[in-house]
């Protein structure tokens, strides 16, 4: 489910599912004396239960636990059904279990939520088979195939947005390393051209030189001052490619903001803020890599493990060191162990010569990485 700025199209059916219920108990109702005196019970629990229901679905795309208030929500969205199904004659209400029912694949395992979808139809046609004392088998039989189509078709629609949101992460991974093979092949073509500047034109013009300076010594008069002059232009020359060369071999140095801006930029399922300079350079182009690698890690690890909503990144420079601090807002499992994905991070460190830390901090995970920028501060 998703609300940005504008309700998601299955949020605004469930909504519009919800209200069209509820005027239909309204209208059934209305001739009804006995059951127009329940409404001081019955307009509460129909408000809340959309209330809550708004409550659960208003929030951006997230799946895993819910917090705790919307958590509670969510039973209380189902409560206030039952409790509508208990108190009214009307077999549709159990629609309304349909509209909570269409929540649970966004947060729970499709066999998970099975087994809740098949006890809560046991609740609910149960105890409505004993207050009205009649078989409701054949009613049962057909709004549970609706609760387990409506199931089903979440499911798949979960599964699908999973996979664009993968697709789209992917995308930007891709987009982020081709622009640092982009930058590493503008060194070599800068180191290469630097060399041949140095190699070829910088060796004959130190011959030039020579060669000019020795025809000084040997000529006079207005010969002489005319090879002098050519001798200082050599010079300058030469000083203007040496000066040439440094500048280009200077300049062999890759932005961290700009590749991190591609790989951070809207990232599905989490909210990414993140801080750095735009000043910020490496020398190396390894190093680049697996700085960029390292923080691809860490946001693939908040999407997958720790059930995070916000993903937190500061780079700061200090005296040729590049600090990088990575943490989270999701909750750390008592039991966890370092995997695969952190040993890895150590590995990449350690290729550049630099230090990986991590810690528990409020019941989040830090990461705090150091690595050598190359550059003399």
């Amino acid at each position: 489910m998703k609300l940005k700025f504008s309700i998601a199209w299955d949020v605004l059916a469930g909504m519009l599912t919800w209200f069209l219920v509820f005027a239909l108990t309204l209208y059934l109702s209305w001739p009804h004396e006995r059951l127009w005196s329940l409404w001081p019970w019955v307009i509460p629990l129909f408000l809340l239960n959309g209330a809550c229901f708004y409550c659960v679905t208003r929030s951006d795309e997230r799946s895993g636990v819910l917090p705790r208030f919307e958590l509670i929500c969510y039973i209380l969205q189902l409560l206030f059904a039952l409790a509508l199904n208990w108190i009214l004659p009307f077999d549709y209400l159990a629609i309304l279990s349909i509209i909570w029912v269409s929540v649970l694949p966004y947060l729970l395992p499709m066999r998970t939520a099975v087994f809740i979808t098949v006890a809560v139809l046991g609740l609910w046609y149960g105890v409505d088979s004993y207050i009205e004392q009649r078989s409701m088998w054949i009613t049962a039989l057909l709004f549970s195939s609706f609760h387990f189509f409506a199931l089903l078709m979440k499911n798949q629609a979960r599964s699908e947005q999973q996979a664009r949101q993968e697709l789209q992460q992917t995308h930007q991974q891709l987009l982020a390393t081709q622009d640092l093979l982009m930058m590493a092949s503008q060194q070599q073509e800068r180191s290469r051209i630097a060399r041949d500047l140095h190699d070829v034109l910088g060796h004959h013009l130190t011959a030039l030189t020579i060669n000019l300076q020795v025809a000084g010594h040997l000529t006079q008069g207005e010969a002489k001052t005319k090879v002098d002059q050519c001798h200082q232009i050599a010079r300058l020359l030469l000083s203007d490619v040496r000066e040439a060369v440094s500048a280009l071999r200077e300049q062999q140095q890759f932005s961290i903001y700009q590749a991190l801006e591609k790989l951070l930029i809207a990232v599905p399922g989490v909210k990414v803020q993140w801080d750095c300079p735009q000043n910020v350079e490496l020398a190396d182009v390894k190093v680049a890599q697996q700085l960029l690698l390292i923080v691809q890690e860490a946001l693939t690890n908040t999407l997958r493990h720790s059930q995070a909503t916000e993903f937190y990144l500061a780079v700061k420079p200090q005296h040729g060191f590049l600090q990088l601090t990575i943490y989270d807002n999701g909750k750390v499992s008592p039991d966890w162990k370092a995997g695969n994905g952190l040993t890895g991070m150590q590995e990449r460190v350690a290729s550049c010569a630099g230090t990986l830390v991590w810690q528990v901090k409020d019941n989040h995970f830090c990461l705090e990485v150091t690595l050598p920028t190359g550059i003399q501060p």
